[in-house]
């Protein structure tokens, strides 16, 4: 009679510590949907620092020439060239690796307690 005594308070017990366990996982998943959602912000709008659009300059000069031609005027065309842009500082690569960084530990987060969350 004992052992079934000691059985069940330890059985109440160890419940006790799962739903615990379980609510700390599921406000981790919380926090880290929510901490994932406001770094993919940053990195979308930071993301474009490594990288400036090279389209642009090419429009603005595409469109020089239509309205110079548009114009009738006699200014000799000049070749369009595709200027290469300038590399990205490498504190904004430093930067944008730790977002990314950040991110991907994220989600990692996120993935390891769904996997734990269905054990």
């Amino acid at each position: 009679k004992a052992w079934t005594e000691c059985a069940k308070k330890l059985m109440e017990h160890d419940k006790a510590i799962a739903q615990a366990w379980k609510e700390e996982i599921d406000a981790l998943l919380v926090f880290a949907g929510l901490f994932s959602a406001a770094l993919t912000a940053f990195n979308v709008e930071l993301y474009t620092a490594l990288r400036p659009d090279p389209g642009v300059d090419l429009t603005n000069q595409i469109l020089l020439q239509i309205s110079a031609q548009l114009n009738g005027s006699s200014q000799p065309s000049t070749p369009i060239s595709l200027q290469t842009a300038d590399p990205p500082s490498s504190s904004s690569v430093y930067i944008n690796a730790l977002w990314f960084s950040a991110l991907a530990l994220s989600l990692s987060a996120a993935s390891i307690a769904i996997i734990v969350r269905q054990w």
